[in-house]
């Protein structure tokens, strides 16, 4: 399988949130006779900048890199790693990756887009705008003598019904095609809003239609982009001024996705009745947040939808992603199908040098 190369050689970033999946990760590849070489230790509310100084020690052997959703994968690194064939991501985000500079020197990136983790997280979705439209905290609060049992009948019921609701999702991948089944079977209208989708379209239960219709017309609005330079701050003041009055906002993407002080403003005025948030801008959520005193917003610690059933899932596919792109092939979970045919050109160079030496 690596015939081209003496030592197959991997970089693996670390990740305090998600160490224990990379260690994993490095055993199974040091026991498998690859030479693993680890990164500096990240630091709790910041992305890991690497310094150009380290970069020769770090990548100009490496032959598959793994970086994390709080290491950054820049031009510049990818341009020191001579050697290069892909990137793995061991969970599914790949915001910090420079993607546009991986298509052009042909470097593939491998990720963790396994079954488990849109299903799970499309779960989760539902489960927090279940927990919104039923208003959970609040009559949590009732039981605790902190709010008063409203009487009954219409007037003073707080809960609202999915079925016959409109749910909008941003963000059409795997997630977003995951909640909109699910949703289906409540009886919502599902709404849904990509840059993959034509307005007016129908397809995987939900009603392609434009940014400003979604904002304007959903009882609840879920995020689930992909973060890049269009969707950073998509929900800004601007666009939460289109949503309805009472409309909940759930955001299951990254806290890059949302103005954090335009959602603040809104949850405070009333202009939302509320959101469940699972990723912030940064992360942890500082103490000093006034989302943590806030009644009307659900906080979630990035984790809502990292079941069980995830983490079996995560280590194979990384696994077989790095096995894959060390024998030059592509990943089992391709995140960038468009920089193939540069792939292929890349690997053949590659191989060329290494038998001429």
């Amino acid at each position: 399988m690596h015939a081209e190369m003496e030592t197959p050689t991997v970089f693996i970033c670390r990740d305090h949130a998600v160490d224990p999946l990379l260690d994993e990760i490095a055993e199974n590849l040091r026991g498998s006779n690859v030479e693993v070489i680890r990164g500096p230790h990240s630091i709790p509310g910041s992305v890991l900048e690497y310094e150009p100084a380290a970069f020769t020690a770090l990548f100009g052997r490496a032959h598959v890199a793994m970086f994390s959703s709080r290491s950054r994968c820049s031009r510049a690194v990818l341009e020191a790693s001579g050697q290069l064939r892909g990137i793995v991501n061991p969970t599914i985000g790949t915001e910090t990756i420079d993607i546009a500079a991986a298509n052009e020197l042909g470097i593939l990136i491998g990720h963790g887009a396994v079954r488990e983790n849109y299903e799970s997280m499309a779960e989760a979705a539902v489960m927090l705008v279940l927990a919104l439209m039923y208003q959970l905290h609040a009559v949590e609060d009732i039981l605790k003598g902190v709010k008063v049992k409203p009487p009954p009948g219409a007037e003073g019921a707080m809960a609202r019904m999915i079925k016959g609701s409109t749910v909008g999702i941003i963000g059409f991948g795997k997630i977003g095609q995951a909640v909109a089944k699910r949703l289906n079977a409540f009886g919502a209208r599902v709404l849904a809003n990509s840059r993959s989708l034509t307005a007016g379209t129908q397809g995987e239960g939900a009603t392609a239609v434009s940014l400003e219709t979604l904002l304007r017309q959903s009882d609840v609005v879920i995020v689930a982009v992909a973060i890049n330079s269009t969707s950073r701050k998509l929900i800004d003041k601007t666009a939460i001024s289109l949503m309805k009055a009472g409309a909940y906002l759930v955001n299951i993407a990254r806290g890059d996705a949302i103005d954090e002080n335009a959602l603040i403003d809104a949850l405070q005025s009333g202009r939302i009745a509320g959101a469940a948030l699972d990723t912030f801008e940064v992360e942890p959520l500082p103490q000093s947040s006034p989302l943590r005193k806030m009644g009307n917003v659900i906080l979630t610690p990035h984790m809502i939808g990292h079941s069980k059933e995830v983490y079996e899932a995560l280590v194979p596919a990384a696994m077989e992603n790095i096995w894959r792109l060390l024998a030059g092939e592509l990943p089992l979970y391709l995140r960038n199908p468009e920089g193939v045919e540069a792939f292929r050109q890349r690997v053949s160079r590659l191989k060329t040098t290494a038998e001429t030496r």
